[in-house]
């Protein structure tokens, strides 16, 4: 049972970051980008391409080594030019008409197959590796089971959320963004350039988002609908996390990667003991729209108001 709280805790580093790349947007433009786990999963591939004319390398203890680093540095570029040219083209009209939201919905559930297909098209729908053959692995008491590349994960996650937090409430810029999410009005009045921060939040979106894609093609695996599926898990660290708070929505992903990964665990058990013939390993989804509705229908401001965690 150790073993699927470290799983969760794996889940929910990468979980966080795709959340952050969601609630960047929602704060600033105020529209949920149902995009987000389609470029989530474009961002890893952008990686794997790279990965094939960049040779590999080797760190010491992880399996990977330079190349990946490099491919994700590239695929962070890649992906935030993508999603800045789809923001300039498609959203940017309709917040200069100050259309009804449903449009943004609209527009970006269209994306959202758009880039799918894309995906397919390109890559096709096998499943693919950053690192061939068998990982090290650390077997440790409990039944915990994990990788250098896992660890190398949740440290690099907390480490960007410190950064991430850090720019947003200690820098010039990142407090113009707070000012232009409270009143852009009044924040353009001030000589702060929302046209700028848009493609600001924008270009962090879409490196954070890359980041989480690569994380998860390094710990778990390339997948054509990865990112779909991570979707209502990224929506509920956003909902639940509070709205733009960072350390919120890192709390949050934590709690939805652990739930998902020690929930199905349980709920397995329970199936097993009583004869019930389901496999809960494809319904883990299921928990994290259940726990969503939980909290939303209980607290509506998230679960962290008024913690610490809200900021």
């Amino acid at each position: 049972m150790l073993g699927s709280i470290v799983d969760g805790i794996i889940l929910g580093s990468i979980i966080t970051l795709g959340g952050l790349g969601i609630s960047y947007v929602l704060l600033i433009q105020n529209y949920f980008n149902f995009t987000g786990g389609t470029f989530f999963t474009l961002g890893a591939y952008i990686a794997f391409a790279f990965l094939s004319i960049i040779p590999m390398g080797s760190f010491p203890i992880v399996s990977f080594g330079p190349g990946l680093i490099l491919s994700l540095i590239l695929a962070m570029i890649v992906l935030a030019i993508i999603m800045t040219v789809v923001d300039k083209v498609l959203y940017s009209p309709l917040r200069h008409r100050n259309a009804p939201f449903m449009f943004f919905y609209l527009t970006a559930f269209g994306m959202l197959f758009v880039l799918r297909s894309i995906i397919y098209l390109i890559w096709g729908p096998q499943l693919k590796n950053y690192v061939s053959g068998v990982r090290k692995t650390y077997h440790l008491a409990g039944g915990i089971n994990i990788s250098p590349d896992e660890i190398f994960v949740v440290i690099a996650t907390v480490i960007i959320v410190a950064i991430v937090y850090y720019f947003q409430y200690y820098t010039k810029l990142g407090k113009g963004m707070l000012a232009t999410a409270n009143n852009g009005r009044l924040a353009e009045i001030s000589g702060i350039k929302n046209k700028n921060v848009h493609t600001t939040v924008t270009i962090i979106a879409g490196v954070l988002t890359a980041t989480a894609g690569v994380f998860y093609g390094l710990a778990i695996q390339l997948r054509p609908i990865m990112g779909f599926t991570l979707l209502m898990a990224m929506f509920f660290a956003v909902v639940c996390g509070g709205h733009g708070a960072i350390l919120g929505t890192f709390g949050a992903g934590l709690i939805i990667g652990i739930t998902q990964e020690f929930g199905s665990k349980i709920l397995q058990v329970i199936f097993d003991s009583i004869g019930v013939p389901i496999e809960m390993g494809g319904y883990k989804q299921v928990l994290a729209f259940l726990l969503l509705i939980i909290i939303i229908t209980t607290n509506t401001q998230g679960i962290f108001q008024g913690t610490f965690l809200e900021r």
